[in-house]
């Protein structure tokens, strides 16, 4: 029986490409002063561009999302704004959290699986602060009694020691707990490895035909209730 339910963030309970749109938005909004006939959409378009579902493309000349979105900015406006590089950083840091728009069905689904009294948990990569400040944009982020990150306790996904961590300190078994997640190496192939119950959220990132398919995939939140509580 499942007593403990972990999600990823990013393309699982939010959903990255819509908060990227939120904001070019927002982006335009705050630097209108500054450009020249740039839109939200152009804006949307460079930062998508790069952005990977939220993961470093292979052989990125950048360590993280956020500075391989700041430099592609600064490189892309520079002819039609006067924004310095660290400027761009800073706000893609402190604003691009608040634009987080959730997953359709997170919400209902952290109430309905609240209400049935499944411990509900977060496992992220990333830092504490940024995952803190994205998973609080949900409605239902009260309902959430755990949330790890991989800056919190220093372990990556696809890790195993990092799912056993929020396992551990939840004080349940593997057996006990599931995970959903949108990547297949990282978040399928991880909380399995850990010996978790695993659910694939397609539609983000392609299944490697090296993998073998995985036990559970769903296309959207609202397949979840019907593997975790079968009839």
């Amino acid at each position: 029986m499942i007593k403990a339910l972990y999600f990823d963030l990013d393309n699982t309970l939010i959903h990255r490409q819509r908060s990227i749109e939120r904001y070019a938005a927002v982006f335009v909004e705050c630097f209108a002063d500054r450009l020249e006939t740039v839109s939200a959409s152009r804006i949307a378009r460079i930062i998508k561009k790069v952005d990977n579902g939220g993961y470093p493309i292979a052989g990125s000349a950048y360590n993280s999302i956020k500075q391989a979105v700041a430099a592609h900015l600064y490189r892309e406006l520079r002819d039609s704004a006067e924004v310095d590089k660290s400027v761009l950083l800073a706000h893609w840091i402190e604003y691009f959290p608040k634009c987080s728009v959730p997953m359709p069905g997170a919400n209902q689904l952290l109430e309905l699986l609240d209400q049935q009294g499944v411990h509900l948990g977060i496992i992220s990569n990333g830092a504490q602060a940024s995952r803190l400040a994205t998973a609080s944009q949900l409605e239902k982020y009260n309902t959430v009694d755990q949330l790890l990150s991989s800056g919190e306790v220093g372990i990556k996904k696809p890790d195993p020691q990092i799912f056993q961590h929020a396992m551990m300190e939840a004080g349940f078994a593997a057996q006990q707990c599931c995970y959903v997640g949108d990547h297949p190496i990282n978040d399928i192939q991880g909380a399995t490895s850990a010996g978790m119950t695993a659910i694939w959220l397609q539609g983000f990132h392609p299944w490697p035909k090296e993998l073998d398919k995985p036990q559970y995939a769903i296309t959207s939140l609202a397949e979840l209730p019907s593997i975790i509580f079968p009839s």
